[in-house]
């Protein structure tokens, strides 16, 4: 197949896109993925995998993990979902892959994969597409992130003994998938854990640590607890960084840590540390400034990001009180979400990422969600269906600081709409 364009990609990954909605829940296990895997030939056990789940940290953690890999290595990373470009899920060494050269791959890939006797979904095709490239780059290291849980996740073909496996901070996300407490959720995660594979994970409540350390036990890995934060940002100068992306970044530093020592890789200088420190990911913290306005973009969807974004947001600008706009998928569990933004913004804007051909998911009533704002005892809040009305009412807001938050598909229109350019 040849494809000259990410637009003509897009269409090519289009029919893949409404087997997510068909299959996602109903048929969540590894026997549609392991096949395509064994039609490519089994490229994840020929890479040595940095494998993350997580409920919270999982994206900004795999891009400070790759970014210090790929000091001294060739390193792959595919991460979702993407932001600006699907490219963004095949990155070599820090860049997405040129347009021709992802265009290229993905023509021949989908010829190979037409032969599958069942066809993946949209994740796992360009999961598989991924770990093909990489395979084919002949990449050092390969940093995945799972898309939803770990145990059942497309991702988990990885099962080699040197996978170093990393779960972030756990909370309630994709109940509805996971489970609807922490030891479900949490056994979820860890079952990205093979045998013989290194863990590690910041200490986390006992519900949740006690799951860890038994699929540990039952797979004979090496569990590797951080239990003190602020010993570990003492050896560093990450002090400028957001909060939460300190807590990320210290995490992929212990992982690195690891790996000098097991594959004998270079120490990293302070200099290149704070190099890694200054990684800009895409839609985390992410700000720019706007006709004398700080937006401030960060894909905040559940109770656990949100804390965690407004408790950075409050640590860099303490006494500003900004204007907030977003927008939420419509199966979100939103009510937990109230008294978090409530108290932060001056003015709440409620708003709709567009629906597309591409894209079968519909984003929450904007009137809906006003009002529980409106409930929960706030009282500046207005719906504006229109994306680009809202964008426009949020400029003129007397704010100098906006956040625009929720959802990553409302992040992904709005970083390209032409008012924030």
């Amino acid at each position: 197949m040849t494809i000259n364009s990410i637009q003509e990609a897009n269409a090519a990954l289009l029919p893949y896109v409404p087997l997510v909605a068909q299959l996602t829940g109903k048929d969540t296990t590894l026997e549609r993925i392991k096949p395509l895997m064994e039609l490519l030939g089994n490229p994840q056990d020929r890479l040595k995998v940095i494998h993350i789940a997580g409920t919270s940290g999982k994206t900004s953690t795999a891009y400070y993990m790759a970014a210090m890999l790929a000091v001294d290595n060739k390193v792959g990373l595919t991460v979702s979902p993407h932001v600006d470009s699907v490219a963004e899920r095949v990155q070599v060494n820090g860049r997405p892959l040129d347009d021709a050269s992802f265009c290229s791959e993905l023509g021949e890939f989908l010829d190979i994969i037409a032969q599958a006797k069942q066809q993946p979904s949209y994740f796992e095709l360009l999961y598989a597409f991924a770990i093909w490239v990489f395979a084919k780059q002949q990449v050092d290291y390969a940093v995945v992130e799972t898309g939803v849980g770990g145990l059942y996740d497309a991702t988990n073909v990885v099962t080699r003994r040197d996978k170093v496996c990393v779960i972030t901070d756990i909370g309630f996300d994709h109940t509805h998938l996971l489970g609807k407490n922490l030891t479900d959720i949490t056994s979820q995660k860890a079952g990205i854990i093979h045998d013989g594979n290194a863990v590690f994970t910041y200490q986390q409540s006992q519900e949740i640590m006690s799951v860890i350390q038994q699929a540990a036990d039952k797979h004979n890995a090496q569990l590797h607890v951080i239990s003190d934060e602020s010993e570990l940002a003492a050896l560093s100068d990450s002090q400028g960084m957001p909060k939460y992306q300190r807590h990320n970044w210290l995490l992929a530093k212990q992982v690195y840590d690891y790996l000098c020592a097991r594959d004998s890789l270079r120490h990293l200088t302070s200099e290149v540390l704070q190099e890694t420190q200054q990684l800009q990911v895409p839609a985390r913290m992410d700000a720019k400034q706007i006709n004398g306005k700080t937006i401030v973009m960060d894909g905040a969807h559940n109770f656990q990001k949100m804390t965690a974004f407004v408790d950075s947001f409050r640590q860099l600008h303490p006494d500003i009180k900004p204007a907030v706009m977003l927008a939420l998928k419509d199966d979100k569990e939103y009510q937990s979400l109230i008294p978090i933004i409530a108290p932060l913004a001056s003015e709440i804007i409620v708003t709709t990422f567009n629906a597309t051909q591409d894209l079968p998911i519909k984003s929450m009533d904007p009137e809906v969600l006003a009002q529980t704002f409106r409930d929960g005892g706030a009282s500046n809040v207005l719906a504006i269906a229109d994306q680009d009305s809202a964008v426009k009412y949020l400029l003129k807001s007397p704010s100098k600081v906006c956040i625009i938050t929720g959802s990553f598909y409302l992040l992904s229109q709005v970083r390209n709409n032409e008012a924030l350019r």
